[in-house]
């Protein structure tokens, strides 16, 4: 099926029918290693993107209820470079608590990894939606449809699980669009620059139910403070303290159980593994 036909049936993809056709043309493997294949030609290859989950199909063809809109928290992922990038991090809601982990692009899609979140409990259905997402995310999506930019609606795409299920994203601002949170004359996210220092392990902490949190300094020699969000762009590893270069910059209209400042790593100035 060619990539023109895929965006038609994305455009009508509210009916069953025409998402139920996506799905018959979606064969051939997974790949667990990065590639800079094609797949998601039709994205741009840098900047933060912010996505929330419109649809979700099973594999019977039915399809789960799922928060979104103005009246209920969506199911969003900020992805640190944008859905093409090699490799990155992400971070968003679940359904019901937050999420961080790493995700890459692969020769058929997107995979994720080292997803961790808050441990909040909530009423069965959002617990058992959220259970299904994190199950979903620990094999790689296989793109089956993209389709670009139109109307000021954002970029969509459908991702079919390793169990057949097809889930299809929308573009948001927030985290967000690209053009929305980079400065078109320098490619940079407005904020400020500052030079952190990371912990290197992270401590328990209450935020929206319990979590892990970032210890972190301005300088050696003053008292840890805690960071309750993602640190954009960086592969943590335990054990490991770091010196760091973020770009700190607030995010409009931020979800009441995610922080309103964000930040994103320029360079990572050293790092020291502990004895």
């Amino acid at each position: 099926m060619s990539r023109y036909r895929l965006s038609r049936l994305l455009a009508t993809s509210l009916g069953t029918v025409a998402i139920t056709a996506v799905t018959a043309c979606a064969t051939g493997p997974t790949s667990d290693s990065p590639s800079a294949g094609a797949s998601l030609a039709e994205t741009r290859s840098s900047g933060p993107s912010r996505w929330e989950l419109t649809r979700w199909q099973r594999a019977d063809g039915s399809l789960r209820d799922i928060p979104h809109g103005d009246n209920r928290e969506p199911i969003v992922f900020n992805f640190s470079d944008g859905i093409d990038s090699s490799q990155g991090t992400v971070s968003g809601t679940t359904g019901c608590n937050r999420f961080t982990g790493g995700y890459g692009k692969t020769s058929t899609g997107i995979r994720f990894e080292r997803v961790a979140g808050t441990r909040m409990a909530c009423p069965g259905a959002r617990m058992e939606l959220e259970s299904a997402l994190l199950t979903a995310m620990q094999a790689p999506f296989t793109t089956v449809g993209t389709k670009p930019s139109a109307d000021n609606l954002g970029r969509q795409i459908i991702w079919k699980t390793g169990s057949g299920e097809l889930l299809q994203f929308a573009e948001r601002e927030g985290v967000g669009r690209r053009g929305d949170k980079v400065d078109p004359a320098t490619g940079n996210v407005p904020g400020r620059e500052k030079v952190v220092y990371i912990d290197s392990k992270r401590v328990e902490c209450t935020g929206v139910g319990k979590m892990q949190c970032y210890r972190w300094r301005e300088s050696p020699g003053v008292p840890w403070q805690l960071w309750y969000g993602p640190i954009e762009g960086l592969d943590y590893e335990p054990g490991v303290t770091y010196q760091l270069r973020v770009r700190e910059y607030r995010v409009p209209d931020a979800p009441a159980d995610a922080g309103a400042v964000r930040w994103q790593l320029m360079n990572v100035e050293s790092r020291s593994r502990d004895n």
